[in-house]
């Protein structure tokens, strides 16, 4: 169950890539903006690199990390580990081919993260429904209820049987970016925190 819990949080996190400069977030209040334009700009937003935390709980066990993941387009590479680097593991994959490889060396392969993962741990998630949900978008073409806060941002999003609340966002160079998420389901429940963005 242990390394459900870390595959788990590594999937749970998918986006980043190779940037030129690591930006912190700033306290600066985001200049307003419509949710047509935020949308629209945030869509655009196809390579990046962030780390952070991930804390995740299902009804049998619970566990943390720290995140590194790179997106760059459709290609990305998510690494995770425990507190002094146990229990590392590393998720790439690019259309049609996703790779897990762990600390002993193993590798498993499948066609897309929701297929690995169920055929190794016999569990379904949308992990291709982050990659939209961490820059605080839903997913395109599926239906579902969000509110926004004051200043034109998803602050609850409910899509594909899970709620995602943005508890907070910062700015990261000219981005307004999710900086602490929470993502719960009947069976899960999911807590990010971003440290730093990293943006083409």
């Amino acid at each position: 169950m242990k390394n459900f819990i870390w595959i788990l949080g590594i999937l749970l996190i998918l986006s980043g890539c190779s940037t030129t400069k690591t930006v912190t977030p700033s306290t600066r209040p985001a200049a307003k903006v419509t949710w047509a334009e935020r949308q629209s700009a945030l869509s655009q937003l196809q390579s990046w690199h962030l780390n952070g935390k991930i804390a995740v709980q299902t009804s049998n066990d619970s566990g943390s990390a720290s995140l590194d993941w790179f997106t760059s387009m459709n290609r990305y590479s998510i690494s995770l580990a425990g507190p002094l680097g146990a229990n590392a593991m590393k998720l790439t994959g690019s259309a049609g081919q996703v790779t897990l490889q762990m600390s002993d060396g193993k590798r498993y392969h499948a066609s897309s993260p929701e297929q690995l993962l169920k055929t190794q741990w016999g569990f379904h998630l949308p992990v291709s429904s982050m990659n939209y949900w961490i820059r605080g978008l839903p997913v395109p073409g599926i239906s579902a209820r969000s509110s926004l806060d004051n200043q034109g941002r998803l602050a609850t999003l409910i899509q594909q049987g899970y709620r995602i609340d943005f508890l907070s966002y910062a700015n990261f160079g000219k981005w307004n970016l999710p900086e602490r998420l929470s993502i719960v389901s009947p069976s899960l429940r999911v807590k990010m925190i971003v440290y730093q963005w990293n943006v083409t």
